[in-house]
């Protein structure tokens, strides 16, 4: 039987097939000795002795590997070292250093070495590791360790506090966690709230608020107070309205719950709504905004030679988003989303016109825009850029709905990434407003609701979040499927390179390299400086193992793609995202059609096997091959 460590270096070797990890990788990110990770090997080596699906290697000094013999028996083998893991002992670094983060911060002094010692009933060599890496997490949140006399306290802002007890989901380790009662009870007292103000909220909103006032009235409650000194910023924004809501509940909260609340909790909690924000309040951009935001259209058709200035609804979505966005920025309440690498997948134009527009916005506000953010930003400028690539479209759209627009954008979205080519036209009405005229008007109607209209035969149901068995149904509908053989053409037997496999290779030289031999071969200079401004922008990993290296600016009239592989990953972001697959990918300068590529390439960025496969057989034929079958599944 494996411990805990083993199975999540077994699990990580799993994820890693056919890659060797070191010993000394595992014992840095395990914090034991190397002695203990080498006897770890042995036993998971032992272990797996009698297993068909796959082999283990153990080489010094390249590490340790796992070979896959037999695809599905090994995947279910793995699936069942998960389940173990899942079951197994939480006597883990990570879920000592959060018990003991979140025991200091319910503390109102500091507490001795022997008492946090008994407490989590760990040693006093344990305690002392623990609290180092302890500070390392603290520091992310301008919190400090003070230690003394073997008592330790943890020093810094009440606001800053509580955004490590929310992003580090420590709140999860109290075991005197509120009852379902009370968030009950939070959430009727917040409902009541936005309907006697009329405020629009959407659903993760709702749940992102019903967390933070979870947090603060458990704080308050234990006599953690917030004061004016903790939000940082002299001069509010303007939110009579967020103040109000924020009184309404705060009112109802203390009887409920008998607190105290000071007028810096109430300040907060109107902070925190303003920050939310509101698609329907177009009265709120300002002067200053309405600048900014055109600025900035000007500066991405500059850049990237995509003319959106005169597109009004960009134009408002994005001041709006911005009001809110700025507040979040000053506070410190940037959004956390589990879409981000689903968004940049799947509208990566979108993703990299958002990251412009998101160093714009540093520029101006002096705050980095983290990458869930710019995500937000890209579904806005995704939906304009398709609603100007369509123009050409024969198929008029209309979606019958009771979700609001802010609801209805990855919809919205995912239909255009479907039907790239043929939407002429998609309008959302909601089910009220329908009259007979739209009948005449539009050719497909598909509804989110199994309602009146689906059931009179006049409209496909489709889910608001969309499957497969939703794009077949519409797809018959629609009756079209583009072919793929013009995207393979820029595709150039030439510039298909496959690194050596025997020597470690940097991503500067990756890129250098490729960007050297399509110089050479496309007639261009000044190619790899734009790159590579590209680069010290954001990122351009797009997951799943491949990278998309491109110049910030094109360097020539003409589009083409070149293809690096390694079977030796890449590290290619700081936050050790590794890549195998690379695309350089050159968009033709002063041609708006052209940036229609980045919708096929997103088939590949979505396909999760694509990069396993092609490094069982490091072809450009089988290179082509996978990426006719890549573009060709909608599933992608």
């Amino acid at each position: 039987m494996f411990n805990q460590r083993q199975l999540e270096i077994v699990l990580e070797l799993c994820e890693n097939a056919d890659s060797f990890l070191t010993a000394s990788y595992f014992a840095e990110k395990h914090q034991v000795s190397l002695r203990t990770i080498q006897n770890d090997v042995k036993q998971i080596k032992k272990e797996l002795a009698d297993e068909t699906c796959l082999s283990f290697e153990s080489k010094a000094p390249k590490g340790s590997c796992i070979r896959v013999q037999d695809s599905q028996a090994f995947f279910d083998l793995k699936e069942s070292y998960y389940r173990q893991l899942t079951n197994a002992s939480m006597n883990y670094q990570w879920e000592r250093i959060s018990q003991l983060i979140f025991l200091l911060l319910n503390q109102h002094r500091s507490v001795s070495y022997y008492e946090i010692e008994e407490k989590l009933f760990i040693s006093h060599n344990t305690l002392l590791s623990d609290l180092k890496q302890a500070q390392t997490l603290l520091s992310r949140f301008h919190l400090e360790l003070l230690r003394g006399s073997n008592k330790v306290m943890i020093d810094g802002s009440e606001l800053n506090k509580r955004r490590c007890l929310s992003e580090e989901q420590l709140i999860a380790a109290d075991t005197q966690t509120t009852s379902v009662a009370e968030k009950a009870a939070i959430k009727y007292l917040l409902v009541e709230s936005f309907v006697h103000f009329k405020h629009n909220i959407s659903e993760v909103a709702m749940n992102n608020a019903i967390l933070t006032v979870d947090i603060a009235i458990r704080r308050m409650f234990s006599c953690f107070y917030l004061d004016a000194s903790d939000l940082g910023f002299p001069h509010l924004p303007s939110m009579d309205l967020e103040r109000e809501i924020a009184q309404y509940f705060y009112r109802r909260a203390a009887e409920r719950f008998h607190i105290q609340v000071p007028d810096a909790e109430v300040d907060f909690l109107a902070i925190y709504l303003k920050g939310q924000g509101s698609d329907s309040d177009k009265a709120a951009i300002s002067e200053d905004m309405n600048n900014f935001i055109l600025d900035a259209l000007r500066g991405i058709r500059s850049v990237f030679n995509i003319d959106l200035t005169d597109d009004l609804e960009l134009r408002i979505s994005l001041a709006l988003h911005c009001n809110s966005l700025i507040v979040r920025l000053q506070y410190d309440m940037q959004m956390k989303s589990q879409l981000v690498g689903y968004i940049r997948q799947t509208y990566p134009l979108g993703y990299d016109v958002a990251s412009y527009f998101a160093s714009l916005l540093q520029e101006k506000f002096g705050k980095k825009v983290n990458n869930e953010e710019i995500a937000l930003i890209a579904i806005h400028f995704y939906r304009a850029l398709m609603d100007q690539q369509n123009k050409t479209g024969t198929r008029k759209l209309l979606v019958i709905s009771s979700l609001r627009r802010s609801e209805n954008i990855l919809l919205r979205q995912t239909l255009y990434n479907w039907f790239p080519e043929q939407i002429a036209e998609l309008f959302f009405v909601f089910p009220q407003d329908m009259n007979p005229g739209y009948l005449d008007r539009y050719d497909t109607f598909i509804t989110t609701e199994k309602g009146k209209f689906y059931d009179m035969g006049i409209a496909i149901y489709m889910n608001q979040f969309p499957d497969h068995n939703d794009y077949l149904n519409l797809k018959l509908a629609m009756d079209g499927f583009k072919d793929i053989e013009d995207v393979l053409a820029i595709f150039d037997r030439s510039q298909f390179t496959v690194f050596d496999q025997n020597r470690p290779i940097s991503k500067q030289e990756i890129i250098h390299t490729m960007c050297e031999k399509a110089g050479i071969f496309y007639e261009v200079e000044g190619l790899e400086e734009q790159v590579m401004e590209r680069e010290t922008m954001r990122s351009t990993f797009f997951g799943n193992s491949i990278a998309a290296p491109h110049p910030m600016q094109a360097v020539s009239s003409q589009t083409f793609i070149s293809v690096g592989l390694s079977a030796n990953a890449v590290e290619w972001t700081s936050q050790k995202d590794s890549a195998n697959l690379f695309l350089l990918v050159h968009i033709a300068k002063n041609n708006a059609k052209a940036f229609q590529l980045w919708s096929y390439l997103a088939k590949l960025f979505a396909d999760q096997n694509l990069v396993k496969k092609l490094l069982l057989n490091p072809d450009f034929d089988h290179f082509i091959q996978l990426l006719k079958e890549a573009m060709s599944d909608p599933n992608n």
